[in-house]
C-alpha cells in the first residue's frame, strides 16, 4: 500500500490552547501497489520533463502504469515511459486494433480490451471503463488547453473514477465542483504539478476504499 497525506486548509486546522499555535493536521489515505492511469484532453501535450518526473516518482512507489491509446496526454506519457527505464510496466489499453501500430503504442505492450465489432464511440467509453476499473489511481489532466473546457473523455473518466472509488490528483487551475460524494483538496503532487485531490468516499484516515 502507498499513503498519501494532504495537509487540511487553515480553516480546518485546529488551535493549541497552550501556545495558540496552529497544529497541521494531514487527511491520509492508501492505495494498493497496482497501477496509476495516466490520462485526460486528448488536445493537451504535457512536457516530456514533467511526464519524466512524474513516472521516476511513482514508480519509486512501487506503480506500474495504464495508458490509453488517445493523441494529447495519452501520447505524451506513451512517448515518456517508452524511453525510461519503466517501460515493461506500462501497459496500452487500446479500443481498436489499428492503433496497435507503433505510431499510437510508441513499442509499448498493448493490447485491444474491447469486444470485437461495437461501435467506435461505445469503444472508446469500454476502453476508459476498462482501465478505471483496473488502476489504483488516476493522475487527469482535463482541461483543453484552448478554452480550458472538459472533453467527453476526461468526464467519463472522472464519473468512473467516483463510481470504482478511485482517488484522483487533477491537474487543472479550476477545482472540481464540490459534492457530499467526494472530498476535494487543493495539492501537489511530488512537488511537481499543482492541482487538486479528489478522494471518493467512503475513505477512512489511513484507510482505502471499502471494497479495494
Amino acid at each position: 500500500m502507498v499513503t498519501f497525506s494532504i495537509p487540511i486548509k487553515e480553516a480546518d486546522l485546529k488551535t493549541k490552547s497552550s501556545n495558540n499555535q496552529k497544529e497541521v493536521q494531514f487527511f491520509s489515505f492508501s492505495v494498493p501497489q497496482m497501477s496509476v492511469l495516466f490520462a485526460g484532453s486528448r488536445y493537451k501535450v504535457v512536457s516530456q520533463s514533467v511526464c519524466n518526473s512524474l513516472v521516476h516518482a511513482l514508480a519509486k512507489q512501487g506503480f506500474s502504469f495504464l495508458i490509453g491509446c488517445a493523441e494529447g496526454v495519452d501520447r505524451s506519457f506513451r512517448l515518456a515511459i517508452s524511453k525510461s527505464q519503466y517501460h515493461d510496466r506500462c501497459f496500452v489499453a487500446c479500443a481498436f486494433r489499428q492503433r496497435l501500430k507503433e505510431h499510437y503504442t510508441c513499442g509499448l505492450f498493448a493490447s485491444v480490451v474491447v469486444p470485437k465489432n461495437i461501435p467506435p464511440k461505445a469503444a472508446l467509453h469500454r476502453r476508459t471503463v476498462w482501465m478505471v476499473k483496473r488502476c489504483s489511481m488516476v493522475v487527469l489532466f482535463p482541461d483543453n488547453p484552448k478554452d480550458g473546457s472538459w472533453g467527453k473523455g476526461s468526464r467519463l473518466v472522472f464519473k468512473a473514477a467516483l463510481y470504482n472509488l478511485k482517488p484522483m490528483f487533477i491537474v487543472s487551475s479550476t477545482p472540481p465542483q464540490k459534492s457530499i460524494h467526494y472530498r476535494v483538496l487543493k495539492s501537489n503532487l511530488f512537488g511537481l504539478v499543482e492541482g487538486y485531490w479528489v478522494v471518493p468516499h467512503p475513505v477512512k484516515e489511513g484507510g482505502t476504499c471499502d471494497d479495494e
